[in-house]
């Protein structure tokens, strides 16, 4: 009898055991880090090709992805405190994009030479291959996925269906589970998270972008970007493509 019992409470601990781990996530906090390869951005230039041993390899930045009901909001992180000589602060790292994946709408606050645009569009259309490759990121399990955005540009995705909102860093989203990593080699970029937090985002954190700006939309913005740049050659189109990712 009182190996019955024992086996029985074995069992249920094993039962108790798979359904927490079968678990899944609606809300927290992801934390990301941003790269750039500053080595492959200043290949031809001969002139910051010589000044390699003095830039580092990477442009490093950190952001953090808020999730909740269907929506995300994708904010600045801590500030690195590595400056990369013979260049600008990236000033996209403060762009703040808010999703609301059910509604199918973003609103992205950017900077874009001196002015602040409010971009305000659906969510961007992207038709994902699925693929069989597998990849530990923060804990998780992530499916690997492979998208073209902008006619021509490959976005390497890794998303994990334990959390459920399909959101992801900048705008991209719409796999079946929140993505948790992005590499674009045109762009010599990645940005992978680091760390999920099951933290419930205080109420209003999660909110269309606010203060004063010029409203846009995608095509629109794509429209003056190549008005203004036509004659800035691979550098403008270059530029239009990290402006529009």
């Amino acid at each position: 009898m009182m190996n019955k019992i024992i086996l029985l409470i074995f069992v249920l601990i094993i039962s108790l055991s798979g359904i927490a781990q079968s678990q899944f996530i609606s809300s927290g906090k992801i934390t990301f880090e941003k790269k750039v390869n500053i080595h492959k951005e200043i290949e031809g230039d001969s002139w910051l090709e010589n000044l390699k041993d003095k830039i580092p390899k990477y442009r490093t930045t950190f952001h953090l992805l808020y999730f909740a009901e269907g929506k995300t909001l994708f904010e600045k992180g801590e500030e690195s405190d590595i400056k990369i000589p013979f260049f600008d602060d990236d000033l996209s790292s403060d762009d703040i994009i808010y999703t609301d994946i059910k509604q199918g709408i973003f609103c992205k606050k950017q900077a874009v030479f001196d002015e602040t645009f409010l971009i305000s569009d659906s969510i961007r259309n992207i038709k994902w291959q699925m693929t069989n490759e597998l990849r530990d990121i923060a804990g998780f399990e992530c499916h690997k996925a492979v998208g073209i955005i902008l006619d021509s540009v490959y976005v390497i995705a890794y998303y994990t269906d334990q959390i459920t909102v399909e959101g992801g860093p900048l705008s991209y989203c719409k796999l079946p589970g929140m993505i948790l990593g992005i590499a674009i080699p045109r762009a010599n970029m990645s940005i992978f998270a680091t760390k999920v937090e099951l933290t419930e985002p205080k109420a209003g954190k999660i909110s269309i972008p606010k203060g004063k700006m010029k409203n846009t939309n995608y095509k629109d913005l794509n429209s003056t970007l190549q008005a203004a740049l036509k004659r800035w050659g691979s550098y403008g189109r270059k530029y239009i493509i990290n402006s529009l990712l």
